[in-house]
């Protein structure tokens, strides 16, 4: 878990944004903490300005944990805490097959994958594969023709069902081998 600090009179930076990124594409779990709470006077101002600029700028972690604090007085540090073991839990998380399968199916049902060359794409089921990040594969006989939009729409769907808020979450395309194929 990485806890990101920031100042709260100078809200998130440039630099504090490509560093959330980072952490992102290693695949860790987000803490926001902002410290000097206690010397903002427009709270409820600072604390939309954050989150405007999280989603914005972070959209693929919605639901980063932000925790305000201040350092110098000692006020809702145990906050930070609890904030890193709630979010690990969630990066440490696991859902079972048979679940996440009538999830896939339904959501399918709902929005069917896109048409390709005039076929429509056969999502067959999912998995998780791996945990930390939650790591899931789908399995699909021409995976490679999946637009990234609804691998997104995927993850979108796996982060509000599953309470994956907060963490990345990847999705792997695999398909499987042709026995027909001549591997000469």
């Amino acid at each position: 878990v990485v806890v990101l600090m920031i100042d709260a009179n100078e809200g998130l930076e440039k630099q504090d944004l490509a560093i959330a990124r980072h952490v992102e594409d290693e695949g860790r779990a987000l803490v926001l903490a902002v410290n000097k709470w206690d010397a903002v006077t427009d709270r409820e101002g600072t604390m939309q300005a954050i989150r405007d600029r999280l989603e914005t700028s972070l959209a693929q972690l919605r639901g980063i944990p932000i925790v305000t604090f201040s350092a110098l007085t000692g006020h809702r540090v145990e906050r930070l805490m609890q904030a890193v073991t709630g979010i690990y839990d969630t990066w440490n998380a696991r859902v079972p097959t048979g679940r996440l399968n009538r999830w896939f199916a339904a959501l399918q049902a709902a929005h069917p994958p896109p048409l390709v060359s005039g076929r429509r794409l056969k999502l067959r089921y999912i998995t998780q594969i791996k945990r930390r990040p939650p790591t899931f594969a789908v399995f699909s006989a021409r995976a490679g023709s999946l637009p990234t939009s609804y691998v997104r729409y995927l993850i979108n769907g796996l982060r509000q069902d599953f309470k994956l808020d907060g963490v990345p979450i990847r999705v792997v395309l695999r398909q499987p081998e042709n026995p027909y194929v001549d591997e000469d």
